[in-house]
């Protein structure tokens, strides 16, 4: 008897469907949130439950974690999440093949990784080009760094595009099977927004009753049609805990230190046409001593190598040469490293982003407003 909750062999479910580019897929879900849900556990199926085997099983359980200290960490980062986006993974726990348990194990992966913070690991670095930096349009790179294992999960990257029935706009979130919520993504307009750790700035305290902000961010882009929009939100909503968010269109970018208590847009800018975001706050305004780089894993040095090759490469700088600056070793005088597990440069001007986890696949080109 067939699985009426099976994708067929093209890859279609109730009205969305799932393509591949090299070994990333993109999934082009529409309906309500409880359908697109569906949509996504079915055609998403083999990559959910290979995260659950490989990093739930494989990595967290197997090393003596308990299911009931695992199961209270995914339940309590979820409590406080919009009702939107439970209704996802409650239609994903319906066709994917994991009960609503496992579901949300695996939207909680990287949560677990992290300790139990709802944050990621310091690490990840991003850079945006444009005007006299850039050769042509705006360009933004950016590093996605956490712990090393998880490049082995990169052969399930998903770009997950989302066409909500209420009149929200078009979102595309990036990240592993499962993980709802968005460090990662671009809307129908081309806004990009991407998340770094700021605790080297922002310190370590936590919010529980408030909604994490991975998830408000997903908010922010199925809401906000430009940058003075998305801006808005960030000023009008807490974050419970301390973040970097670099954000851009296709004219520029903006960089906003979000402490849980405040949150600042950088305004000192020195080099037009370039922002770089690793994991501190850069804003004199705050008034904050630098960080210690060692401790929060060389976040000066990172972002001090990327403003030099940024100046090195002025006015050169195209999607080649922006996959060349990304590939660049921290002991290259760059900002990569063994504990980056995937890399994106999004191209708003031309709706089109490129994926590559190292080690593991080469640079692939993804024309994502195609899926808008």
């Amino acid at each position: 008897m067939t699985d009426p909750s099976a994708a067929d062999e093209h890859g279609r479910y109730e009205g969305a469907r799932a393509v591949k580019f090299g070994s990333f897929t993109v999934l082009d879900l529409r309906g309500t949130w409880r359908e697109m849900g569906r949509q996504y556990g079915a055609l998403a199926s083999h990559g959910l439950n290979a995260v659950f085997t490989e990093a739930v099983e494989g990595r967290f359980l197997s090393s003596g974690r308990s299911r009931e200290a695992l199961d209270s960490i995914a339940e309590g980062f979820t409590a406080n999440y919009p009702y939107r986006l439970k209704e996802v993974l409650l239609g994903i726990s319906e066709t994917s093949g994991l009960d609503l348990g496992r579901t949300l194990l695996v939207n909680a992966l990287e949560v677990i990784a992290s300790g139990g913070l709802w944050t990621s690991l310091p690490g990840c670095s991003g850079i945006a080009v444009w005007g006299e930096y850039s050769s042509g349009t705006l360009i933004y790179g950016r590093n996605y760094d956490y712990a090393g294992w998880f490049r082995e999960l990169g052969k399930h990257l998903t770009a997950a595009v989302f066409h909500p029935a209420d009149g929200s706009l078009a979102t595309a979130v990036i990240g592993y099977p499962g993980c709802v919520y968005m460090t990662t993504g671009m809307n129908e307009r081309g806004i990009f927004l991407e998340l770094n750790s700021g605790e080297s700035s922002g310190g370590a305290l936590e919010y529980r009753n408030r909604i994490p902000a991975l998830a408000e961010l997903f908010m922010f882009l199925l809401d906000s049609p430009d940058l003075d929009q998305l801006e808005s939100f960030f000023h009008s909503t807490r974050s419970n805990f301390a973040y970097v968010a670099g954000a851009a269109d296709d004219q520029t970018s903006r960089c906003f230190e979000w402490p849980v208590f405040d949150v600042k847009r950088r305004l000192s800018v020195k080099r037009p046409g370039l922002m770089v975001a690793t994991n501190h706050f850069t804003e004199p305004s705050w008034g904050l001593p630098k960080p210690d780089d060692e401790k929060f894993a060389l976040t000066r040095t990172r972002r001090q190598n990327l403003l030099n090759l940024a100046e090195h490469f002025k006015g050169s700088i195209d999607v080649p040469r922006m996959k060349k600056i990304l590939d660049t070793r921290i002991e290259d005088l760059g900002a990569a490293s063994d504990s980056t597990v995937y890399q994106v440069i999004a191209e708003p001007g031309t709706m089109s982003i490129s994926l590559k986890v190292p080690e593991l696949t080469d640079w692939t080109d993804i024309p994502i407003g195609e899926f808008m």
